[in-house]
């Protein structure tokens, strides 16, 4: 138990856990805010080739590592089908799971130098206004530069390679298609470092491995026999390029290349489709591939701008979030945004809910089409989730998975995974987010209402109007986002997030509800159950949290978290402890359901619990410290969350980028910070937070992009693009023209 002074009061304050924590100068990669620089001994850091992964929301390659120069692939959505087996089942349990394996890659080469295969990369820079990757190395007679680019507007990945002789030379670049995993046992080589075995990372299983279909010296087809997805792996051109270099000549190689998959019975397309694409980048050529790809960054970053000019380092690391968030989100409305992205083996490559509550809300203010597409892949799983809703024991609406990649429950520990019954609530709070910050309610009519009525079916059936609790609807035997308290009574979380799922609806779908059904359900919203600890003061996480035996925070060696690696489930159930931010996660999410003073006594209480075994819980922390005004409390867990991945502070970035940190980091300036609200209206309530002094930043809204500048004591808002504004700062009524600006004091 670590004990330190409020910041705010000056009250001592209890700490479950302190957590792990960088400085931001602290960092090797340079203090540039456009770039990730790596010299030779930081490319030997695990953490490296996710770090500078380049992707397009279906194409994930990872970064180099010292003494290589092969690069892992993934790809989004293209997942194996493999048996879930228990030697004690029972009913309705998922019998099959997703999983995602690397796919080749048919961008890498290998370079000799007379002769001699040049050795590993020895600096990278992973330049993140261009969307490009650029790698070095050196041998005794030639300097070699590596431009990588994976296009952001097709499923392209584009090599230059430049050569310059400092002695007369040849040189020999034979471009390789590498082979994907074959199939293998999770269980060992993906475990934590100390040897334990980390479910966060695989089951143990046998994974399906590809098959080749068809091979040709420039082509390579493998399937995914369990699921039927195949992929086709094109090069332009196979043949080795051979150049004599004089000395100081420069010389240049272009390769290009291209991956498409298909889960239809041929594979057909799915080759043409590869083959058209090289073809293509053959005849435009790098340059204006270059060219095309820095237009696009140019675009998502006018939507994302971003200034913190006291903390350049701070700023690199937000853009890299952001740079990585939107190139690991699926486009296509086939694909959603998985925990770890294409950056690693993580997770297996499974999509949960935080990409729902953490990640597309950010989307939704930067990059409305791919918000609005990750919720197409939702409403198309619709059908998956109501079978689920069966399997669970509803006879009618749907249920979403706790996690899947193909629409179906992949978890085989239901307790924390299955009785997550809130992430269809989450579902409907991304909805409800992307409607709020674009204004587009055609989603609704293309399959949003239908998801919507149909999700918030479930909640009448599984919890009911208590005759002991005068009638209050209590939602019994569920688990919460806190997954150290699982199959509770009346989640704090888990009640709000349904009655505001509940009263979406009924106002949303109303052609897809009964009038019974919809008198139902604003009778359960408002009689919702909300359980209070009359000890604290405050909403309690569950309707027997603050009753449970405190954990033996005194007796827990430093070196046994996160407790699931060395704890059995039970005896964490137990114990008054939270994994993750539950309670105040609702906080963050629903300030208006809470007046100052029980938000700063929520933020204590829950604080002296909470042992952050998950990169989900800063955000919503900082996010809580900030609406009560406690500035160094909610800038430490900024910088926690900003900093997960870049200082793995965590231990395991290696396993993949954590997306739903690296989202947490926008969402605490944004919301935090500068108290932005979309919900219902946009509005703002910026604080100064003199850790951070001036920063700047940018949300559409409507069609609108607006920034926002916090310099000292004053807000300056100006309408950057769109024709006319409405919004709050505080509780004043603003509105801009286009080109107009208005500065207002902070609170």
């Amino acid at each position: 138990m670590h004990i330190k002074p409020n910041w705010q009061t000056g009250a001592m304050v209890k700490l479950a856990r302190e957590l792990p924590d960088a400085d931001f100068n602290s960092l090797p990669f340079g203090s540039d805010p456009w770039r990730l620089c790596a010299g030779e001994a930081d490319l030997a850091l695990g953490r490296i080739p996710a770090l500078m992964t380049l992707g397009n929301g279906f194409i994930g390659l990872c970064g180099p590592s010292a003494g290589s120069t092969d690069a892992g692939v993934y790809l989004n959505g293209v997942h194996a089908r493999m048996p879930i087996h228990y030697h004690e089942g029972a009913y309705g349990y998922a019998l099959e799971g997703d999983v995602r394996i690397p796919a080749c890659n048919p961008s890498m080469f290998r370079i000799e130098v007379n002769g001699q295969t040049a050795a590993g990369w020895s600096f990278a820079e992973l330049d993140m206004a261009s969307g490009q990757l650029r790698l070095t190395c050196r041998t005794s007679e030639v300097a070699i530069t590596v431009q990588r680019i994976v296009m952001m507007t097709s499923n392209l990945i584009v090599t230059r390679i430049g050569l310059i002789a400092e002695a007369d030379a040849i040189v020999r670049v034979t471009p390789v298609i590498t082979n994907p995993a074959k199939g293998s046992a999770k269980g060992p080589e993906l475990s934590s470092s100390d040897g334990v075995y980390d479910p966060r990372v695989g089951n143990g299983g046998i994974i399906p491995g590809w098959t080749e279909v068809a091979v040709s010296p420039n082509t390579r087809v493998d399937c995914l026999l369990s699921s039927g997805w195949t992929t086709a792996a094109v090069i332009a051109d196979c043949e080795p390029k051979e150049v004599r270099l004089a000395q100081g000549v420069h010389e240049t190689i272009d390769l290009f290349a291209a991956i498409e998959a298909t889960s239809a019975a041929s594979y057909q397309e799915a080759l043409d489709s590869a083959l058209e694409l090289v073809g293509t980048a053959r005849e435009k050529g790098f340059e204006t591939l270059a060219q095309e790809q820095r237009d696009w960054w140019r675009v998502f970053w006018g939507n994302a701008s971003l200034s913190i000019p006291n903390l350049p380092a701070a700023e690199q690391a937000v853009r890299h979030g952001l740079f990585q968030l939107i190139q690991a989100a699926g486009r296509d409305g086939r694909t959603s945004l998985a925990a770890k992205g294409q950056t690693g083996e993580g997770y297996e490559g499974h999509v949960f809910w935080d990409a729902d509550v953490y990640a597309l809300p950010v989307l939704a203010q930067m990059a409305p089409a791919t918000a609005r597409a990750m919720l197409t892949w939702r409403i198309s799983c619709l059908d998956d989730a109501r079978a689920n809703a069966r399997s669970m024991g509803q006879n009618v609406g749907a249920l979403y998975p706790w996690r899947t990649i193909g629409g179906r429950e992949c978890s085989s520990y239901f307790p924390a995974g299955s009785a997550q019954y809130h992430i269809n609530a989450d579902v409907a709070f991304a909805l409800k987010s992307y409607i709020s910050a674009t204004g587009d309610e055609s989603i609704l009519a293309d399959g949003g209402a239908e998801m919507l009525a149909e999700t918030a079916r479930i909640w009448l059936q599984i919890g009911y109007h208590d005759a002991e609790r005068n009638g209050a609807f209590v939602i019994n035997r569920v688990t919460g986002p806190d997954e150290y308290s699982a199959l509770v009574d009346n989640n704090l979380y888990t009640n709000l997030m349904a009655a505001e799922h509940m009263r979406f609806a009924v106002a949303s779908a109303p052609n897809y509800l009964s009038l019974d059904e919809a008198t139902a359900m604003l009778a359960a919203a408002d009689s919702m159950f909300l359980p209070y600890d009359e000890a604290h003061c405050i909403p309690a996480q569950d309707a027997s949290f603050f009753a449970r035996e405190p954990w033996p925070f005194t007796e827990t060696p430093s070196d046994h978290y996160p407790l699931l690696l060395h704890y059995h489930p039970l005896t964490i159930y137990r114990h008054r402890i939270s994994k993750q931010a539950d309670a105040v996660l609702a906080m963050a999410l629903l300030p208006h359901a809470f007046d100052l003073a029980t938000r700063a006594r929520m933020l204590n209480a829950y604080e002296a619990v909470t042992v952050h075994d998950s990169t989900l819980s800063a955000s919503p922390f900082a996010i809580a410290a900030a609406s009560v005004g406690d500035t160094e409390r909610a800038f430490h867990y900024w910088r926690v969350t900003s900093l997960t991945d870049t200082a793995d502070l965590f231990g395991n970035s290696n396993h993949g980028l954590h997306m739903a940190a690296l989202a947490g980091a926008w969402n605490t300036l944004a919301r935090g910070f500068a108290g932005m609200r979309s919900v219902d209206g946009l509005s703002f309530a910026p604080i100064a937070v003199p850790q951070l002094g001036n920063f700047a930043f940018s949300v559409r809204y409507h069609g609108c992009r607006l920034q926002l500048a916090i310099e000292k004591n004053v807000v300056r808002y100006a309408l950057e693009e769109g024709t006319q504004l409405q919004f709050r700062h505080q509780d004043e009524a603003l509105s801009l023209a286009v080109g107009e600006s208005i500065e207002r004091a902070l609170s």
